[in-house]
C-alpha cells in the first residue's frame, strides 16, 4: 500500500491536519489537548527556540512579548515579524508548525508520502507568499509539497453537499481572521477561483468585543490592559482568549459567561451585541459578493448557492442575513472550520497519477544533404536561417561551383525547422555530405499560418485589457493615453492630460468596475485621477514629500507613495509612505520607516490587470504560444508540433497574447528605442 498523504490546512489563528488512507481520512490531533484544530500561536522561548500549538499557549506568559497569535503572521504581511528581539520570518514560523505535524503523523501512521497545504485564495499566481509557504514545506522536509486553493477545497468538502454543475458558479464566504468572498467557477469538475475581496473583519470583531469588555469590566482588567511591559500584553491575549471563546458559543446559546480570571467578575456575552458588532461587517460581505459577481459579468441567479466556512461561518443569524442580501441558498457545513481541510482530502483522491509520460515524437530531426553538380561547391548564402521555419520546396541556401555556376539548394517535399548549419557561407559542401540538420514534422499535418499585421511602438509601454479586445498605449510621462483595435491598429479613443496631468510620471490602471484610468504625478508629489474613456479628472491629490517610489493596488484602488528621508526618527532619518483612497483623493494612512515599499503587499509598478504573459493559450485551446530568449514559439497543442516561430531579437521581456476570438496573437517586448507590439492574424488550417 502507498504511504499516506498529509493535508494541513493553515489558518490565520489555527492549523487543522489528516493523513488520507485509501478509504478514509483521519484527523492528526494535536498530541497536547487532542483537539482537532492545533493553536496556530508560536512562542520563541529564552533559548530561542520555536513553540507552537500548546506548548506555545502555555509558555506566552512567560514570553508574551515573544508570542504571536498566529504562524502565518509573518506569510500575510510578506516580512519578518519581531519575537521579543530576533526576527522571525514567515518560513520558519509555518516550517517548525509543519515539522511537529508531520512528526505527529509519522509517529501514528508511519511514513508519509506527500504534504499538500491550503493557500489563502488572496495568494494569487507568482505572489512571493505561495513561495514562502513551498520554502516552510521543505524546511519540514517536503520540497515538492503541493498547494490547493483554500476557496476550492471547501467548495469539494464532501459535507456542503453542493451539487454544482458543470460551468456552474459558487459564492465562498470564508470568514476567519480574514474575510474573504470568492466567486469560483466549476471548470472539468474543478472549482476555479474568479475573483475575490478581503478584509480583515475576523480581528476587527475580537478588537471590538475585547473593547466592550474592558467596559464591562473596566474597575477589574482596564489597570491589567494599561500596565504596559508584560503585563500589559498578558492582559490583552487573555482578553482575546476571553472573547473568541465566547463568540463561537454563542451559535448554540443566547447568551454566554466567561471568567477572564480568578477574582475578577465573570464577563456576560449575548447575541444582541454580537450582532451589533457583526452588522458592519456583514454589509461589506454582502457588497464584496455583489461585487465579485458583478465583476464575472453574471447575474446573481446564476450563482448557485453561498458557501460559508471557518471560524466566522458558526456567528449565528449571518446566514440569514446573507441570504436575504442575496436572494441565494446559503449553506454552511458541520465543523466549517474543517471545511477546507476535508475539500484538501478530496482534492487529493480526486487528482489522477502524478506520473505523465512522454509523448510519442510527433517529428524527427534529420540531416539534409544535396548532390551538387560537379561533386562540389562554394556555400554563398543561407537563406533560411537557424531556428527559422521553413515550407515544402522552400529555398534553404545557395551554393556556387567550379564554373560559377549557382545553385538553389531546396527543401524538396520536406518541411520543418532548419536547426542547424553545418557548413558556413563560403566553405565547401560536397556532395552527400551533411550541410545541415532540420526538424521534420510528419507527412500530411495541416499547418496554422501566421501572418503579420501591424508592427506598433510607443516610447512608454503597452497594456492588453483583460478583455483581450483592445490594446492600450501609454506614452509613460502621462503626456497621452490611446486605445487601439487590435484586428486594425486603429485609434479608439485618446486622452492628452494636457500640462496639469502631465507632470513626467503616469500609470495606466483598472479601476473598480473595470474602469480604465490613468494615474499621473509630477516630481513634487501632486497626483491626479483620469477616466480614460470620459476624459475626466476622477481625484487629485497632493503630497508634502516629493515621491522617489509610487506603487498601486487596484484590487483596493488605492496609491502608496514614499519619500526618501521624509522624516526624523531621533536623529535618524526615516522614509515616509503615505496611502491614499484613489476614488475619492484622501489619505488613508501616513507610515515611517524603512524599505516601506516592501511592506505592502498587492501594490505594484505596474498594472496587474495586464494580459500579455509569457505563455498564452488559445481560446479554442488548439494553440498555445510562449515566449522565450526574445522568440515567440506557437505550437498545435494536438500534434504538439511548432507550427510558427519568430525571433524578435533583440529585444527583451518578451510576452505574449491571442486576442478574445483567438484569430490574432500578439506579442510585447522592449528595446532599447521603447516598447512595440507585433500582431500576426492567425489563419487557420482548411
Amino acid at each position: 500500500m502507498n504511504p499516506p498523504i498529509l493535508v494541513v490546512d493553515v489558518g490565520s489563528w489555527a492549523l487543522s491536519a489528516a493523513v488520507v488512507l485509501p478509504d478514509q481520512l483521519q484527523p492528526i490531533k494535536e498530541p497536547v489537548t487532542g483537539a482537532l484544530r492545533w493553536p496556530g500561536g508560536a512562542t520563541l522561548t529564552g533559548r530561542d527556540q520555536l513553540l507552537i500549538g500548546s506548548q506555545a499557549e502555555h509558555a506566552r506568559d512567560e514570553h508574551p512579548q515573544r508570542y504571536v497569535d498566529g504562524v502565518r503572521r509573518a506569510i500575510d504581511a510578506n516580512a519578518p515579524i519581531w519575537l521579543g528581539d530576533r526576527l522571525v520570518t514567515g518560513a520558519d514560523l509555518l516550517g517548525t508548525a509543519l515539522d511537529a505535524i508531520v512528526q505527529e503523523a509519522r509517529r501514528l501512521y508511519g511514513p508519509i508520502a506527500r504534504l499538500v497545504m491550503s493557500a489563502p485564495v488572496t495568494y494569487r499566481t507568482h505572489d512571493p507568499r505561495r513561495e514562502t509557504l513551498v520554502a516552510a514545506a521543505a524546511l519540514a522536509g517536503f520540497p515538492d509539497a503541493e498547494l490547493v486553493s483554500d476557496a476550492s477545497a471547501a467548495v469539494l468538502d464532501p459535507m456542503t453537499l453542493l451539487e454544482v454543475p458543470e460551468g456552474g458558479y459558487v459564492l465562498v464566504c470564508d470568514l476567519g481572521a480574514t474575510w474573504t468572498a470568492t466567486l469560483a467557477q466549476v471548470r472539468h469538475g474543478q472549482p476555479v477561483p474568479l475573483s475575490q475581496e478581503s478584509a480583515g473583519h475576523g480581528r476587527d470583531l475580537d478588537v471590538l468585543l475585547v473593547a466592550d469588555l474592558r467596559a464591562a469590566l473596566a474597575e477589574w482588567v482596564e489597570p491589567a490592559l494599561t500596565a504596559g511591559g508584560d503585563t500589559g500584553v498578558r492582559a490583552g491575549l487573555h482578553a482575546l482568549d476571553v472573547v473568541r471563546r465566547l463568540k463561537h458559543r454563542l451559535a448554540d446559546l443566547p447568551e454566554v459567561t466567561g471568567e477572564v480570571e480568578q477574582g475578577v467578575p465573570p464577563y456576560r456575552m449575548d447575541r444582541r451585541l454580537l450582532d451589533k458588532v457583526t452588522e458592519p461587517a456583514a454589509r461589506w460581505l454582502i457588497a464584496s459578493c455583489r461585487a465579485v459577481v458583478a465583476r464575472a459579468g453574471i447575474h446573481p441567479g446564476d450563482v448557485t448557492a453561498v458557501l460559508l466556512v471557518g471560524g466566522g461561518a458558526r456567528l449565528p443569524g449571518l446566514g440569514q442575513v446573507l441570504h436575504n442580501g442575496l436572494g441565494r441558498p446559503v449553506t454552511r457545513p458541520a465543523d466549517p472550520e474543517l471545511s477546507v481541510l476535508r475539500g484538501a482530502a478530496a482534492w487529493v483522491r480526486g487528482r489522477q497519477s502524478r506520473a505523465v509520460p512522454a509523448d510519442p515524437p510527433t517529428w524527427r530531426v534529420e540531416p539534409l544533404s544535396w548532390t551538387i553538380p560537379g561533386g562540389r561547391g562554394r556555400v554563398v548564402r543561407w537563406l533560411v536561417r537557424e531556428g527559422e521555419q521553413y515550407g515544402r520546396d522552400a529555398l534553404l541556401a545557395q551554393v556556387r561551383t567550379a564554373d560559377d555556376r549557382v545553385f538553389d539548394l531546396s527543401s524538396g517535399r520536406g518541411e520543418g525547422v532548419l536547426l542547424e548549419q553545418r557548413v558556413a557561407v563560403g566553405d565547401v559542401v560536397v556532395s552527400g555530405a551533411v550541410a545541415a540538420h532540420a526538424r521534420l514534422e510528419p507527412a500530411g499535418v495541416e499547418r496554422f499560418q501566421l501572418a503579420k499585421r501591424h508592427h506598433l511602438r510607443v516610447a512608454g509601454d503597452w497594456l492588453l485589457m483583460p478583455d483581450r479586445r483592445t490594446l492600450v498605449e501609454c506614452s509613460g510621462d502621462g503626456e497621452y493615453v490611446k486605445v487601439r483595435a487590435i484586428a486594425s491598429g486603429a485609434l479608439v479613443t485618446e486622452l492628452r492630460p494636457g500640462r496639469s496631468g502631465r507632470g513626467g510620471h503616469a500609470q495606466v490602471a483598472l479601476g473598480p468596475g473595470q474602469q480604465l484610468a490613468l494615474v499621473t504625478w509630477d516630481a513634487d508629489g501632486r497626483f491626479a485621477v483620469w477616466d480614460v474613456l470620459s476624459g475626466r479628472v476622477m481625484a487629485s491629490f497632493a503630497d508634502v514629500h516629493k515621491p522617489d517610489l509610487v506603487l498601486l493596488n487596484e484590487s483596493e484602488w488605492r496609491l502608496l507613495a514614499t519619500g526618501e528621508g521624509a522624516a526624523h526618527v531621533g536623529r535618524y532619518r526615516r522614509d515616509v509612505a503615505t496611502v491614499w483612497d484613489l476614488a475619492t483623493g484622501a489619505r488613508l494612512d501616513r507610515i515611517v520607516g524603512e524599505d516601506l515599499g516592501k511592506r505592502f503587499t498587492g501594490y505594484t509598478e505596474t498594472s496587474r490587470a495586464d494580459a500579455f504573459a509569457s505563455e498564452a493559450e488559445s481560446p479554442d485551446g488548439r494553440l498555445r504560444a510562449a515566449a522565450l530568449d526574445g522568440t515567440v514559439s506557437v505550437r498545435d497543442l494536438e500534434t504538439e508540433a511548432e507550427v510558427f516561430r519568430a525571433d524578435l531579437s533583440p529585444a527583451r521581456r518578451v510576452s505574449t497574447a491571442f486576442c478574445h476570438e483567438g484569430r490574432h496573437l500578439l506579442a510585447r517586448g522592449t528595446d532599447d528605442d521603447g516598447a512595440w507590439v507585433d500582431v500576426w492574424e492567425v489563419l487557420q488550417p482548411a
